[in-house]
């Protein structure tokens, strides 16, 4: 086994990931864990960095998302559109005990928006691939949709579709409707309800309601109620996103597991040509070539 190199941290809202690196960047051992970003102060962060890298040796460290917001661990101050990501390296933000990637904002007139640690994987995409040119769609909590050209990330957009879906599940009158029910999950339905958003254009908000309704009049099963419920917000995400200029015919996926099967599936709906990348080959090495950029490696704390 070669010697550890480099502790590299995936840090976002939720969780924690953290990697321990070789000098060729291959994971030698990986942990996760609760992030703490929103409540945790200096002293915080310092224990929970030194609970995920107990027993590892002393190394540099690197990190992308959250912990680099105003409510994290240090703040990262934002880099701006067009952004060339082969520049991040030249952007860190050291602090004494990690160095923390910068996130991209776009502050334009009444379409403001961040994003932190999508940047990472983009530019780790785009050292595989310098001439990629296109869209760029990483699902989560709050989806990010990117716009390359010529190498440079010039526009994205953020979609809160698995926020409002975690609401209308859990804290609207739907949450008598659509529990999980894995038994009669039905794609045909979520299929079906992707196509309907997108040829209206998402244009019929009374269709939440109509969930519930189903509930109460017809046969309809909790299971099928909850892939409408999922095809609509999806749905309605690439209804969004093709009127606001993105590709939806031609789309690279980052994420992971079952999110990227569901937007893949809801893509396919569309007759879309859909490239799935998984966020797990792209984070580690992206993070890692920042730090070579950045002469980190061989270089202890």
């Amino acid at each position: 086994m070669t010697d550890p190199a480099l502790i590299a941290l995936d840090w976002g809202t939720t969780n924690v990931r953290a990697a321990l690196l070789d000098g060729e960047g291959q994971v030698l051992e990986a942990r996760k864990g609760e992030s703490g970003v929103g409540s945790l102060d200096e002293a915080g962060f310092i224990a929970r960095f030194g609970e995920l890298t107990e027993g590892w040796p002393k190394l540099p460290a690197i990190a992308c998302g959250m912990v680099g917001s105003r409510q994290g661990w240090s703040e990262a101050h934002y880099c701006e559109l067009p952004l060339d990501v082969s520049q991040l390296a030249a952007k860190l933000h050291r602090t004494n005990h990690l160095t923390i990637v910068p996130g991209v904002m776009k502050d334009t007139l009444d379409q403001a928006d961040v994003m932190r640690g999508e940047e990472t994987q983009i530019a780790a995409l785009l050292a595989e691939n310098p001439a990629f040119d296109g869209t760029i769609v990483l699902p989560g909590t709050h989806s990010k949709w990117a716009r390359i050209a010529k190498g440079k990330l010039v526009d994205f957009k953020t979609y809160m579709t698995g926020e409002l879906f975690d609401a209308f599940a859990g804290h609207t009158i739907l949450r008598h409707t659509v529990q999980p029910a894995e038994l009669d999950a039905d794609d045909n339905a979520f299929d079906v309800a992707v196509g309907d958003v997108f040829m209206t254009k998402g244009s019929d908000w009374g269709r939440f309601f109509n969930l519930r309704a189903a509930a109460l009049v017809g046969e309809t099963l909790p299971g099928q109620l909850r892939e409408k419920l999922s095809g609509y917000l999806i749905g309605m995400e690439l209804s969004s996103a093709a009127q606001d200029g993105f590709d939806v015919q031609a789309v690279t996926i980052i994420g992971g597991g079952a999110l990227v099967e569901r937007y893949t599936r809801a893509l396919a709906v569309l007759a879309a040509d859909v490239t799935p990348r998984e966020s797990d080959t792209l984070i580690w090495p992206a993070l890692f070539a920042l730090a070579q950029q950045a002469n980190m490696i061989g270089n202890e704390t």
